[in-house]
């Protein structure tokens, strides 16, 4: 069974308001007194933990809702706002304001509040003298600390231009801060994941020392992320010699490989077993469900596009409509509104996963019919909430009998990082820096051959393997949170302004200034003219 980081009462009443509405709150009244808290190893661990917690509290834009952030991409359309829980239709419509809801306050407010607590742990662990620390036990609290505190300006960087940089607690003499520049916050990132590297034990994700928490592998995969992020320029062109340094960091990590099988990463109860799984957001029901069936497949918060259905290759690795493996179907079948002609719809939609990459029946869902490969233990065919599109997430469904809803909540770990990842970063690197060589050919047809796809021909030039890095990288991690970090860094988000779903009318919209969200206004008003907004927003 999955192991469930366990948050106790006192440290989630000791450091749960810490940061909530307003991140430089200081000494919350609800909080138990200092000399109450933090006299035990064990009190340090429960701090840790609510640390940790963030990533669970409401609205989880760092957890269960992730894959909503594909909805600003060419992926998927979201059909609710940000006050319920889709978080970001009107951000894909083109209002993203400082007075914007849902993802552009709530990551701001998310990763402060867990910053705030990371520092609290860390001031208090400096002067603690208790003989059940011992040295080793301090090195680990430190080390995690550490990493969470990169992990959360991590997300800070990749979503705003310049926030305040918060490196200790703060007091009424520091509660309101300018913004840092990028290099300094880059710079602090850096240096957090690099102590937090050497610190920390090298053990297995899956080793139970560590289980739940960050280990140096993941936060060589976070700091190769961020490397790669930060290689690409204002036009989307990549820096080779930058490049060229991620690749022996990702090849580094070590004792991780491929499950056997692609949908092992995503369903609960195969989970704990994957070799692949190298950080996740960890759940355990009966303590902690999540709603992943409910938001994904009784509300169809994603509303799937079919330009990425297309993008799915046929079996033979050519696209779809050019391989002789395309089976044809009648369009107007499959974008019609008659209620009457719903199972010759349904007919023609099933065409289009006939002899396609395993991973676009594993990864979507046609017609509110959830087809678990599970076949054993499961039916044929269980039915979901058929979205406006047609097309909704099968991903992250988990086998049920019964069609989700309220009462099939369930509790897969949210994947984070997995080692496809490191495979296709390698990949991406490696062609920008080198070229198309034995390398780049070896990580992505791992990838590939998983899913048993045909290996890329030989003879690709770089910008020929660049396309296919992309694709392999849309097709494989589609709803895990990544697309839009990525097509940010490439610089194609304008693309989206061209896509429009035949059967789901609503247009995204982006615009050159969304690169960056503004800060939230009500930070931006607490600080009384020493926090500016980003000049785009003014």
């Amino acid at each position: 069974m999955k192991r469930l980081i366990n948050i106790s009462l006192a440290a989630l009443l000791l450091l749960g308001t810490t940061a909530c509405e307003d991140f430089l709150q200081k000494d919350p009244p609800s909080s138990p007194s200092q000399s109450i808290f933090w006299q035990s190893k064990a009190e340090f661990e429960y701090g840790l933990a609510a640390c940790y917690s963030v990533v669970y509290e409401w609205p989880q834009s760092l957890g269960e809702i992730q894959a909503c952030f594909d909805n600003l991409t060419d992926n998927s359309l979201c059909q609710h706002d940000e006050t319920t829980y889709g978080k970001t239709k009107t951000m894909a419509q083109g209002d993203i304001t400082p007075f914007s809801d849902g993802f552009v306050s709530d990551v701001y407010k998310i990763c402060y509040k867990g910053i705030g607590r990371v520092h609290q742990v860390m001031e208090q662990l400096e002067g603690y003298k208790g003989p059940d620390m011992s040295t080793e036990d301090r090195q680990f609290i430190l080390g995690q600390c550490k990493a969470l505190r990169g992990y959360y300006y991590y997300w800070l960087y990749q979503c705003y231009k310049e926030v305040p940089l918060v490196t200790e607690l703060l007091t009424t003499d520091n509660m309101y801060l300018p913004k840092a520049s990028r290099a300094d916050i880059y710079a602090q990132i850096t240096k957090d994941f690099d102590e937090a590297i050497s610190e920390l034990p090298d053990l297995p994700y899956s080793d139970g020392k560590v289980s739940g928490r960050i280990t140096p592998a993941a936060i060589k995969v976070l700091k190769a992320r961020l490397m790669i992020m930060n290689a690409y320029d204002d036009n989307g062109n990549a820096d080779p010699a930058k490049m060229k340094e991620v690749v022996p960091l990702l090849e580094s990590i070590k004792g991780y490989s491929l499950a056997d099988n692609f949908r092992d990463n995503f369903v609960s109860s195969k989970q704990l077993a994957s070799p692949e799984i190298i950080f996740s957001v960890r759940y355990l029901s009966p303590n902690r469900n999540n709603d992943i069936d409910l938001y994904f497949g009784a509300w169809a918060t994603n509303i799937v596009m079919r330009n990425l259905v297309d993008e799915y290759e046929c079996t033979d690795g050519l696209e779809w409509g050019k391989s002789p493996l395309t089976v044809p179907v009648d369009e107007s079948l499959i974008n019609t509104s008659d209620g009457s002609l719903k199972e010759k719809q349904k007919a023609e939609r099933e065409k289009l996963f006939q002899n396609r990459d395993p991973r676009l029946a594993q990864t979507i869902a046609h017609s509110g019919v959830l087809n678990f490969p599970e076949k054993d233990d499961f039916p044929d065919e269980v039915t979901a909430s058929n979205s406006p599109s047609g097309f909704s997430i099968m991903k992250l469904i988990q086998p049920s009998k019964t069609s989700p809803g309220y009462d099939t909540n369930t509790d897969p770990d949210v994947v984070l990082v997995r080692y496809a990842h490191v495979l296709l970063m390698i990949a991406e690197a490696e062609n920008e820096a080198n070229g198309p060589t034995e390398k780049v050919y070896s990580a992505i047809n791992q990838v590939r051959d998983r899913s048993k796809m045909p290996p890329l021909p030989a003879g690709l030039t770089k910008d020929q393997m660049r396309e296919r890095v992309r694709h392999e990288w849309r097709v494989e991690t589609a709803f895990e949170g990544l697309r839009y970090f990525h097509m940010k860094q490439w610089k194609t988000l304008p693309k989206v302004n061209d896509m429009v779903d035949p059967m789901y009318q609503t247009k995204s919209v982006f615009k050159p200034e969304f690169y960056f969200w503004p800060l939230p206004q009500g930070e931006i008003d607490k600080a009384g003219g020493v926090l500016v907004q980003d000049p785009a927003y003014n």
